[in-house]
């Protein structure tokens, strides 16, 4: 049982298209360690238990007949509950929000379904997408798989919990400052948030529509690789959809990294680093740089401003996507999301338009960076998982007022819409994960994986598991 939940995506695949084990087995063992990790962990908000047994059993009966619709055909995953499931409930980790039911599937769903994916359920999150510990006041606090005194990260932290503990094969999550990389480094899986544009986010309930990006989660390099063959597309339904061809992301990932060239930003991203996440990270770089990329030191003087103006972005958008609401219900919103987009209705025009043209700085800063580097390393999380709040979960709660250091890396690929990978790298003293963040000029998702996969291959990081 252990051995088929911490498998591959590509390893069940193989054994299910070889007879060794069936879609409704892989199901069925799915669903028995949701319920004996689900009351220690709380990752998901709605299982779909019949639905899913259903499924896998057209699954069966296909491939049976010879209708394979690929590596995902037949296999377990999550989704985060901003996801919209036509006929399901899609709460945003809200109290208020349980939408009426959805006619439509959001395109992502759309597409996994296409690939023949058994949807499990959808996972907790932290309100509205707009925190990072995964602390939820209407559906309860997720905890880390690793250390459950621990938060799992955030916003996707229920994904992230999920796909660790084995209860699924992958997941999806969004990330906005953060959300898919930060849980993946503190969970210690992978995570990948792609170029803004790649993946459609029609059918994704907003949380700033500039910065949002959906984006896959799990356990291995190459599993990461076959869902955004899945995944990306251009969509006319989504607005911020880019017409971009699209590679297969599994062609390239064994091929050899030496000549690659990989930067390390002098500024911001390597300052206040808890000591076992610098070494960690260190060491990681060394490993790359044995397998012959070239690191380079890069000067990126806007970084500060590019991203002190993230959060001004991030905190406008929400703040009047949530404004209607938060007037109609602001009982309602839990302590800490209310504080900040009420922070957020408080920013001025003026406020705007000085994070965009920090943005359009940042941005032309390291399109000259891509050209001296093909990608840029740096730790997803400058600290490992901070402990849980056992009460407090205002703006002013301990692990609320971590929330810098926890997106201190992160969001300012967003602000530029650049892709950015995190791959474990290794563990605290206190044996919690840390990650290795790997960012790329846009499109270049295909590069991030290939170096991703190699690192991933010559090291153990991935083969470790809790002992749940």
């Amino acid at each position: 049982m252990k051995e088929i939940l911490h498998g591959s995506i590509a390893q069940l695949a193989k054994l299910i298209r070889e007879g060794k084990i069936s879609p409704v087995n892989l199901i069925e063992t799915t669903f028995q360690a949701i319920d004996q990790h689900e009351p220690r962990l709380n990752a998901f908000i709605t299982l779909f238990r019949e639905e899913s047994l259903e499924n896998a059993r057209q699954a069966e009966t296909e491939i049976r007949q010879g209708k394979d619709r690929g590596p995902l055909h037949g296999i377990p995953i999550a989704l985060k509950d901003i996801i919209r499931i036509a006929g399901t409930h899609t709460t945003c980790g809200s109290k208020f929000f349980a939408e009426e039911s959805p006619q439509a599937d959001a395109t992502v769903v759309t597409k996994l379904k296409q690939a023949g994916a058994v949807v499990v359920g959808k996972t907790n999150l932290h309100e509205f997408a707009f925190g990072v510990t995964t602390e939820n006041p209407h559906f309860g606090a997720t905890a880390n798989p690793w250390d459950t005194s621990r938060v799992p990260g955030g916003s996707s932290g229920g994904s992230a919990a999920a796909v660790v503990a084995g209860c699924c094969a992958g997941a999806l999550g969004s990330d906005t400052g953060g959300s898919i990389r930060i849980p993946a480094a503190v969970c210690g899986h992978v995570g990948l948030k792609p170029t803004y544009g790649r993946v459609s986010v029609y059918g994704v309930v907003e949380l700033a529509q500039s910065l949002d990006c959906v984006g896959p989660m799990c356990r291995h390099v190459h599993d990461v690789a076959l869902m955004m063959n899945a995944l990306a597309s251009y969509d006319a339904h989504d607005v911020h959809s880019a017409n971009q061809p699209v590679p297969d992301y599994t062609e390239s990932l064994a091929r050899p990294i030496d000549g690659m060239k990989g930067g390390i930003p002098k500024q911001h991203f390597f300052e206040n680093l808890h000591p076992d996440v610098e070494d960690a990270v260190r060491e990681a770089i060394q490993v790359l740089n044995e397998l012959g990329v070239e690191i380079r030191e890069l000067d990126l003087p806007s970084v500060e401003a590019g991203h002190e103006a993230t959060l001004t972005v991030l905190m406008a958008e929400a703040g009047h996507f949530h404004q209607q609401s938060l007037e109609a219900h602001r009982a309602d919103y839990g302590v800490d999301v209310r504080e900040l987009l009420e922070a957020g209705l408080s920013l001025s025009a003026s406020d705007y338009v000085k994070a965009v043209r920090a943005r359009e700085m940042a941005r032309r800063e390291f399109s000259q960076a891509f050209e001296q580097v093909d990608f840029i390393l740096s730790p997803t999380v400058p600290i490992p998982a901070p402990l849980r709040s056992s009460h407090d979960l205002s703006g002013g709660s301990e692990s609320n007022r971590i929330r810098p250091r926890l997106t201190q890396n992160t969001r300012l690929f967003n602000l530029l819409g650049l892709p950015s990978i995190s791959v474990p790298c290794g563990f605290t003293q206190e044996r919690l994960p840390i990650g290795l963040q790997v960012s790329g000029p846009w499109w270049s998702e295909e590069t991030l994986l290939q170096v991703a996969h190699a690192y991933e291959v010559a090291t153990p990081w991935h083969t470790m598991h809790p002992a749940l």
